[in-house]
């Protein structure tokens, strides 16, 4: 299934900085129901944690060599505040369209405002996110990368299977990302980017 892409709608995504922005503003005011109030530890960790990897990551040769050869892209960005994935793969991505602005126009986009976006991007049959997806210049999609990178994926099918409890899991998915350091998402990137040269 493909979503209809218009530069309207294109429009209509934030920023980076907005995103960020608007993350901020959730959490400057009172949960608006029980569900917010359960997502909002999980915000704030993830704010911490983007602002880190904001002010420490450093592109790879391999990746900047690939956008030094690519033609102009839409980057849409499927991510949520509350995502513990999006917290360290968001500002890989972000740091991309910063270091290349000619090169890439990214737009992110709330999962659970955009049910529809987010239906035509499953991985396997889930709302998984961050789920990252390329247009060309005529808005057809041409690449998709996400939730996460392949190795941490393999982990995350180990510790289910063996019945590990998600609570278990976070702590150990947050050290996988910490001692990857970006390696991984970087390098998918790279190869993703040479999949549409």
């Amino acid at each position: 299934m493909s979503f209809p892409y218009t530069s309207e709608f294109i429009d209509q995504g934030l920023s980076y900085a907005t995103y960020r922005s608007v993350i901020n503003n959730m959490l400057s005011r009172p949960p608006a129901d029980e569900a917010a109030e359960k997502m909002r530890p999980y915000i704030q960790n993830n704010t911490r944690f983007m602002e880190e990897f904001d002010a420490s990551v450093k592109l790879s040769e391999n990746l900047v060599a690939a956008l030094n050869n690519a033609p102009f892209t839409t980057w849409i960005l499927l991510t949520e505040g509350w995502c513990g994935d999006a917290a360290f793969c968001v500002p890989v991505i972000a740091a991309l369209e910063k270091a290349f602005p000619k090169k890439i126009r990214l737009r992110l986009f709330l999962r659970d405002s955009n049910p529809e976006l987010m239906d035509a991007h499953l991985t396997n049959g889930g709302r998984s996110i961050p789920k990252l997806v390329v247009l060309n210049q005529e808005l057809k999609e041409i690449a998709v990368w996400g939730p996460r990178p392949v190795g941490l994926q393999t982990l995350m099918n180990d510790w289910k299977n063996k019945g590990i409890l998600l609570k278990e899991i976070i702590p150990k998915v947050h050290e996988w990302y910490y001692t990857d350091d970006t390696k991984s998402t970087q390098e998918e990137l790279a190869n993703m980017i040479k999949s549409y040269l």
